[in-house]
C-alpha cells in the first residue's frame, strides 16, 4: 500500500508540473510552490520528458537557493528580454521578473534573549498553519538573533503580522530588501570521527553516534537521502561533499573521508546543518 501510495504521489506531481508548463504555452505565467531539491530533480525529468525546458526556469529569492519555485512564462515574457546574449540568459530574466511580488524575503530580528536555530524558524511558522511549500529558505544569522525568510508573497502580510516569538524569543518581523554581500551559508556544528569503511550504513552510525544495525534499520526503512535522492543500501558508498539528510535526526555534509589511524581505520570529518 504504502508503495501505491508513494507512486500515486509520484504521478500526481508529475501531472501538476506538466499542466503548469501547459499554461504558458497557452500565454499564462504560472508558478509552482517551493520545491525541495529533490523535488526540483524530479521536476527537470518531467519538463525535458515533456519539452518544456526552454520556457521553464527555478527560482527562490537569490543565487543558488535550496528550496526553489517552478516559474513556468509564456512567450511574450521570453520576448521581453530579446537582448540577452543566449536563451538561458532571457530565460533566467523572464523568470525574475515573474518572481517578483511571487516570492517576499521577510527580516525576522530576535532581541538577543537567546540564540535562535533554523528549526526554531521554521517550527515557529508551521504551528501558524503555513504549508511548507509556501516558504523558501531560511537564513538565520551568524549570531543566531535573526534570519532571513523567504516565503510566498500571499503570506507576507500574514507573517508579519503574526511572526511576534520564535522559541520563547520575541522577533519583530518586516519586509526586506537583502543586504549586500548576503551570504545563505547556514550555520553548522564539526563531526569528527573514524569508520571503519566508507559505507553508509558505517557513516550515518558516525553521524548519529547509533549503533551500526540501527542505522542500517534508517536506511532500509527508507528514511535516508543521499543528494536528495532517497537511499536504501546499507553497502553503498558515500564521499566527500555528499549531502546525507536523516528524517527525525536532520542534515548533514560530509566534509572528507580519508586518511587511516594506526589501527587502519578512516578518518572521518563532517558537518551538521543547526
Amino acid at each position: 500500500m504504502a508503495d501505491t501510495e508513494k507512486n500515486r504521489d509520484g504521478e500526481l506531481f508529475s501531472a501538476r508540473i506538466a499542466e503548469l508548463a501547459s499554461r504558458a504555452e497557452r500565454g499564462v505565467m504560472s508558478a509552482s510552490e517551493f520545491l525541495s531539491p529533490r523535488e526540483v530533480k524530479a521536476a527537470e525529468v518531467v519538463l525535458a520528458a515533456s519539452g518544456f525546458r526552454d520556457c521553464c526556469g527555478f527560482y527562490g529569492g537569490y543565487e543558488d537557493a535550496e528550496r526553489r519555485r517552478l516559474f513556468c512564462v509564456p512567450e511574450y515574457m521570453l520576448d521581453m528580454f530579446d537582448d540577452e546574449s543566449d536563451g538561458d540568459g532571457r530565460l533566467r530574466c523572464a523568470v525574475a521578473y515573474a518572481a517578483e511580488g511571487e516570492i517576499s524575503v521577510l527580516r525576522a530580528e530576535g532581541s538577543g534573549y537567546r540564540e535562535l536555530g533554523h528549526r526554531d524558524f521554521l517550527g515557529t511558522i508551521l504551528s501558524l498553519g503555513i504549508k511548507r511549500g509556501m516558504l523558501g529558505d531560511i537564513i538565520v544569522d551568524e549570531d543566531a538573533h535573526g534570519a532571513y525568510i523567504f516565503c510566498d508573497g500571499k503570506i507576507c502580510a500574514f507573517l508579519t503580522e503574526n511572526l511576534v516569538r520564535v522559541a520563547n524569543d520575541t522577533v519583530k518581523t518586516s519586509p526586506s530588501a537583502l543586504p549586500e554581500g548576503f551570504s545563505a551559508k547556514r550555520k553548522t556544528e564539526p563531526i569528527s570521527d573514524t569508520l571503519a569503511s566508507p559505507r553508509a550504513d558505517s557513516v550515518i552510525s558516525s553521524l548519529l553516534r547509533v549503533s551500526r544495525e540501527r542505522a542500517k534499520e534508517r536506511i532500509v526503512s527508507g528514511l535516508v537521502e543521499v543528494n536528495y535522492e532517497p537511499m536504501t543500501k546499507p553497502d553503498e558508498k558515500l564521499e566527500e561533499g555528499d549531502v546525507i539528510s536523516v528524517r527525525g535526526s536532520g542534515k548533514y555534509r560530509i566534509v572528507n573521508i580519508g586518511g587511516q589511524t594506526r589501527s587502519g581505520r578512516l578518518r572521518l570529518s563532517a558537518e551538521k546543518y543547526i
